[in-house]
């Protein structure tokens, strides 16, 4: 034994110094995470003017109240040529409907009716009349951002103004012709920050971007956060201009005079996110917020208390920093649907100071001392450092082994920044990490099954107790690794993500059951390994086969923030009621299978556990890659995932205690259940 920690002496000091720099790391992540929690509350103005105008309230006056109730932004979207005429500011019409009606009746304007007498109206053009100067100067202003110079034309330039415009009219109603400038003043005027809503157009480049920035700015500097929309949902810039993009942002950075973010939203569905969104995000780093809004056909299935939870929890779980609100068409009680609106962002606000937030203008994840190369850099040596170790544990250390395990390392992680893979060389060092951690910590509790029961209740408690600290120990050291590996504004706000969080959750099973039977370590009454194949197998070996492959399909259909199998109403009821009373839920596998069933297995007889250890080895390893898997999520701050963790151990050792328990009265009960 001394010889093999002569050899593994340098692997447990790079071990040992890779840990420490992962917990720099993980330092310096709390401490931003901690500093980032201004967040917004924004109504979307189209379907909130809407409600309003439908039960006849005064806009201005229900938005008073909802500021005064914690709304802090307004979501103004871009008039699109379909919409113009809706507010009766101006009317658009094509050269073909105006000439079938001048052949019906006169048309009462002078100038169109002389175009007419004249066979000047293009059929294929689109003509804008307009009555309100700043409508009429915000459409010249668009119109020549989206239109050549040639395609449009000031047929009349006093009111009501006339404007020709050649182009088809179905590209002309998708046409984003900016924000109306009464919207925004109703906004400044409530001291509401503005949230602009804008279209991509394929040809913007930087100046045609930069110009529409000025113009809104012109007319409101307390913009906020940028929210893209729009049929093909594009980002500016896509495809080609992504770049001009940044660099209009950038300009807008933290430390300039006028300050904005690019809000990203959440999205449970990768065909959901925004064309050149996550390049954006990545080429303005520490300026981009998490976007969370419903849609509305959910909407309507959700009670008050529910839609208030579900934001709240994503603002304290997963990073958000913008609560996008539509409004809500119904009743609370005897309320009035105005009265409902302002009691839902005063819970929302009420609940989001409770939690330590403050509302303003949204804070993203900035740049920050953790996510440096050559902290992360070192936090990867955890990986062939826990490897040498674990080689030398089997008895099958070799020097060449050790070299190329570091070799390889520092290879895949300076030919990731080398190549602009940085992020998918850290995930799958990432992962290798996960699971020799995993492998580590079943290890660690081999010798449990080879323990006999104490006699006394309150010392087994304290010795299932132990290992259970062990286990969690050694995974929570995996986890640590993973987020120093891991730790960016990018990951923090998922616009990057940890490519092996499935693997992560899926493979600890897998391990747990290789090592059980085959490592000789378990008490599994294996003496060779071959034995495992060549023993007959038995209905009730069969029947727990197909019980426990089908819950391994289960796992794997139901891992994942959108599952390919919904959680049913109990098991809703069930997480609600845990967060109401824990603020933070534990998760399932973690309190209901890991952690009692770590408490339970070394109060086994070892007959009753070598019948049954296979199972309990899959339930543990179950349990363990769960605890790794919740530091996987990285948009979840790293305090809300260690109350999670804790929040588990504890319901977790109730529960095994309890299981225990009803172990040690059955043993005595039923004298045939003695000790052996």
């Amino acid at each position: 034994m001394t010889g093999l920690n002569a050899r593994t002496r340098f692997a447990a000091i790079l071990l040992l110094v890779a840990l420490l720099a992962s917990l720099a790391v993980a330092a310096f992540r709390v401490r931003t995470e901690n500093q980032a929690r201004r967040v917004e509350i924004a109504m979307d103005y189209s379907d909130f003017v809407q409600l309003a105008r439908s039960y006849n309230y005064n806009p201005a006056s229900f938005l008073i109240a909802l500021r005064r109730a914690g709304l802090t932004s307004l979501a103004l979207s871009e008039e699109l040529g379909a919409n113009v005429g809706d507010d009766g500011r101006a009317y658009a019409t094509t050269g073909a409907a105006l000439l079938n009606q001048a052949r019906l009746s006169p048309l009462t304007d002078p100038l169109l009716a002389r175009l007419v007498r004249e066979h000047k109206i293009a059929r294929d053009a689109v003509y804008l009349a307009i009555y309100d100067a700043s409508t009429y100067k915000r459409f010249r202003t668009q119109l020549a951002l989206h239109f050549e110079s040639k395609s449009v034309r000031v047929l009349r330039a006093s009111k009501p103004w006339i404007i020709e415009v050649h182009t088809q009219i179905e590209y002309f109603d998708s046409t984003a012709l900016g924000i109306p400038s009464d919207q925004i003043a109703l906004a400044k005027k409530l001291h509401l920050l503005v949230i602009p809503r804008l279209q991509n157009d394929e040809r913007f480049g930087r100046a045609q971007m930069e110009a529409t920035f000025d113009g809104l700015l012109k007319q409101d500097r307390l913009i906020s956060t940028v929210i893209f929309f729009g049929l093909r949902n594009q980002v500016y810039g896509y495809p080609d201009h992504l770049a001009d993009a940044a660099a209009v942002f950038a300009q807008h950075g933290a430390k300039s005079l006028h300050p904005f973010n690019f809000g990203t939203i959440e999205t449970y569905d990768n065909s959901q996110i925004q064309k050149g969104n996550v390049t954006l995000a990545r080429l303005i780093p520490g300026q981009t917020v998490r976007v969370q809004a419903i849609a509305k056909p959910e909407l309507d299935k959700l009670k008050l208390e529910q839609v208030v939870a579900r934001f709240a929890l994503g603002v304290r779980e997963r990073n958000i920093r913008v609560v996008y609100l539509r409004p809500w068409g119904h009743q609370d009680g005897t309320k009035s649907i105005e009265a409902t609106n302002v009691e839902l962002v005063q819970q929302l606000a009420d609940e989001l100071k409770s939690d330590g937030f403050r509302l303003g203008r949204a804070t993203p994840i900035p740049e920050y001392r953790g996510d440096n190369r050559i902290l992360i850099g070192i936090a990867t040596l955890a990986v062939p450092s826990l490897f040498v170790l674990l080689l030398a544990t089997f008895g099958w250390y070799r020097p060449s082994y050790a070299i190329v395990a570091y070799a390889l390392t520092v290879l895949v992680f300076v030919g990731g920044v080398a190549t602009h893979h940085e992020m998918l060389a850290r995930s799958l060092i990432a992962l290798l990490a996960a699971l020799l951690f995993e492998t580590a910590a079943l290890l660690t509790i081999a010798p449990l099954f080879s323990e006999e029961p104490a006699a006394k209740f309150g010392d087994q408690i304290v010795r299932s107790l132990g290992w259970t600290l062990l286990a969690t120990g050694v995974a929570l050291l995996g986890a640590l690794v993973v987020v120093g590996v891991m730790s960016s504004p990018l990951t923090m706000e998922e616009i990057e993500r940890f490519r092996g969080v499935k693997a992560v959750l899926l493979t600890p099973p897998v391990i747990a059951l290789v090592l059980y039977l085959f490592s000789g370590r378990y008490n599994a009454g294996v003496e060779r390994p071959r034995d495992v194949f060549l023993s007959p197998v038995q209905v009730y070996q069969l029947l727990a086969g197909v019980v426990v492959i089908a819950a391994g399909a289960l796992l794997m259909m139901r891992s994942g923030n959108q599952s390919e199998i919904a959680p049913s109403h109990f098991e809703l009821m069930v997480r609600h009621d845990l967060t109401t009373a824990l603020s933070v839920r534990p998760r399932f596998k973690e309190f209901l299978l890991g952690f009692p069933l770590l408490m339970l297995a070394p109060a086994l007889a070892s007959v009753h556990r070598r019948a049954i250890g296979v199972l309990f080895a899959l339930g543990i390893g179950v349990g363990i890659g769960d605890l790794i898997d919740t530091f996987s999520h990285l948009h979840t701050p790293i305090l809300i995932s260690l109350e999670r963790i804790a929040n588990g151990l504890a319901i977790g050792a109730i529960i095994g205690t309890l299981l225990i328990w009803l172990y040690r009265r059955a043993r005595t009960a039923l004298g045939i259940l003695r000790v052996q």
